[in-house]
């Protein structure tokens, strides 16, 4: 387990930035290694010896940064961008390392930039929006467009757009060395409400998985060359649970047999067993130890699951058995110098 390496993102603000953080061969310690600063550090996301960061300035917008991983896994800043909207939020990288993509929350935007040979944002290329397409019933949370997570299907073809505030997935069709089409999309329409956040796929890449952070629940669907197709819809939450709560991450276990989100509001981890492709099995609903579960991920040694608990300042260490699927907190491991915890990914 020691040396195993991944970054964690904390808040805007003094101390804020992306972590460098180790395991170590002691269960439950982690260590901190480096920070490099980052105001509004959000989310995260790697292409070859890059990693890309979203990045936000209260009242001044936000945008995207590129740092380069050095041999000693610290980072060195290359640049960073504008993204033209407020409370960029999540990024990706096309499959070709040619683009990046960029949500913008508040203004239900996201951005394209075409990125340099050396890993740095060349340039902004598209700024695109969804605010023409109807928004969604609930008008304390769906009143415009909130762009929530950018993502490629597996085919590497279409770039995923999870819009909250519409109850929709865009499906942009992508070509190498072009960007996306935007004429050309495909859109999948969510049940009315749901509030549709981020999307995984299966290493297969026939299904997709969409958490709803306002329906508190997780949307199975079959992918297929820029289709998705609702398979079924499974709750996050308890029966008769009547907490104030919205969904957040979706994470599947190292070997895929098991998928969990987790819930701010009613603090909890649910733990599914994929029954087969787009089926679910709701058999544990796990205390998140903390206020507001932002992200869920396992750690790189696929033993230890994290859980970053954005209000109460600190990353919550879970025992994963890979057997059963079963979550046990670490008590007295809680990580805390990370102000505000966002991420967690590792390559």
């Amino acid at each position: 387990m020691a040396g195993n390496l991944f970054y964690s993102c904390g808040c805007a603000g003094e101390g804020g930035g992306i972590f460098l953080c180790r395991e170590t061969e002691t269960v439950g310690k982690l260590e901190t290694l480096a920070l490099a600063p980052l105001p509004g550090a959000n989310y995260h996301c790697f292409y070859g010896n890059f990693l890309y960061s979203t990045w936000n300035i209260a009242g001044k917008g936000g945008g995207a940064a590129a740092f380069r991983i050095n041999e000693d896994n610290t980072l060195t800043e290359l640049n960073r961008m504008e993204s033209c909207g407020v409370a960029t939020c999540h990024v990706t990288t096309s499959p070709d390392g040619a683009y990046l993509y960029a949500a913008n929350y508040l203004t239900g935007t996201f951005a394209e930039f075409k990125l340099a040979a050396d890993g740095s944002i060349a340039e902004r290329t598209l700024v695109a929006d969804h605010n023409s397409y109807p928004v969604g019933p609930r008008t304390d949370r769906q009143e415009c467009a909130h762009t929530h997570c950018t993502r490629f299907t597996p085919d590497g073809k279409w770039l995923c757009v999870v819009d909250l505030g519409v109850d929709r997935v865009f499906l942009y069709p992508y070509q190498a060395g072009k960007g996306i089409d935007i004429d050309g999309v495909q859109i999948f329409v969510s049940d009315p409400g749901d509030g549709p956040r981020h999307i995984i796929f299966d290493a297969a890449g026939t299904t997709a998985y969409i958490v709803n952070e306002l329906g508190n629940s997780v949307t199975c669907c079959s992918y297929s060359n820029g289709k998705l197709e609702a398979l079924g819809k499974f709750t996050s939450l308890p029966e008769n649970c009547t907490a104030t709560t919205k969904a957040a991450a979706i994470r599947f276990s190292p070997d895929e047999r098991f998928l969990f989100a987790s819930n701010r509001g009613y603090d909890s981890i649910a733990c599914y067993r994929i029954v087969k492709p787009g089926v679910l099995a709701l058999y544990d609903i796990v205390d998140a130890h903390g206020d507001s579960p932002r992200d869920i991920n396992f750690l790189p040694s696929g033993t230890q699951f994290a859980v970053s608990n954005e209000f109460s300042d600190k990353i919550c260490l879970f025992s994963y058995d890979q057997e059963t699927g079963k979550l046990s907190y670490l008590e007295g491991c809680d990580i805390t110098n990370e102000p505000r915890p966002l991420c967690i990914e590792w390559q």
